[in-house]
């Protein structure tokens, strides 16, 4: 399943927070397994210490590893996504039936 998540952060926590992306991102190059894969992003609003990144995962468990690792200063809204294509596909099916 992808999920799209937004992210925020208080402008004051920006240099620590550099630091916890590049402890992150050592952890998930050491064990990949544990975090969900990202598959777009992240990208940031212009001029806003906000924006998002798309993940792909079928374990929940690996999106809450993202958000423990970097709470409390960012805050996290994960959306589960379905490309249009399945939605259509769905529908068809349901006004046949």
């Amino acid at each position: 399943m992808k999920y799209i998540c937004f992210w925020e952060f208080k402008p004051e926590d920006f240099d620590k927070l550099l630091e916890k992306r590049k402890q992150i991102f050592a952890e998930r190059e050491r064990e990949p397994e544990r975090f969900a894969k990202i598959i777009f992003g992240g990208y940031a609003f212009v001029g806003e210490t906000k924006g998002f990144t798309v993940y792909e995962t079928d374990d929940v468990e690996k999106l809450l590893n993202d958000f423990l690792f970097m709470s409390p200063e960012v805050t996290y809204k994960f959306i589960p996504i379905v490309e249009t294509s399945k939605v259509v596909e769905l529908r068809l099916k349901t006004k046949k039936a």
